[in-house]
């Protein structure tokens, strides 16, 4: 699939899925008195209007870095060989060396390359997250056994775990293209 029709559907199904679950969720909880969004049950939100803009912001920006990450990429490898696979991962997030568990608490300093990984992992993440929450709204709005197995700790578990795996899975692709073009494979 060429580079431009990936990104297109790519976007469309984010937009959509973003959209049916805000649709999906105003019906059910117009004063987000069920909302179970974290910027709503722990940081407070309280409006649509604030909760959307901030969803707006966040969605705006992962496309943008997949454009970015699209269009204009750079290569995340590092050119030294030896690396670990948790120094590999470190480096692809950070840009030097580091241990994988430097990704959970520092940034990238230079933002192209935040802009390229974000853009890579964050919109498989996000396209994730809009096949579960859709599957989900469909469950809930078609079925009656669903309503009695739904929880915000079911769904939260089901993003997260994938989510985790999806970056694991990315990751160790990239860390394999890394062997092979390090003669190491």
């Amino acid at each position: 699939m060429n580079k431009k029709l990936k990104f297109s559907l790519t976007t469309i199904w984010i937009l959509f899925s973003r959209s049916y679950d805000a649709y999906c969720t105003n019906l059910l909880t117009p004063d987000l008195s069920k909302e179970a969004n974290p910027l709503v049950t722990v940081v407070g939100v309280s409006s649509w209007t604030t909760l959307l803009i901030i969803l707006g912001i966040l969605t705006i920006y992962v496309i943008y870095a997949y454009f970015i990450s699209v269009f204009r990429p750079m290569n995340l490898l590092p050119k030294e060989t030896g690396y670990t696979f948790s120094n590999f991962v470190a480096y692809v997030y950070l840009g030097y060396k580091d241990s994988w568990t430097s990704t959970l608490y520092k940034f990238p300093k230079d933002f192209k390359r935040a802009n390229n990984y974000f853009g890579h992992l964050l919109t498989k993440c996000l396209v994730y997250a809009g096949i579960t929450s859709t599957i989900m709204w469909l469950l809930i709005n078609y079925t009656d056994f669903y309503k009695t197995i739904h929880s915000a700790p079911l769904v939260y578990s089901i993003l997260i775990a994938g989510c985790i795996i999806i970056a694991y899975i990315w990751n160790k692709s990239l860390y394999k293209e890394y062997l092979i073009e390090t003669n190491k494979y």
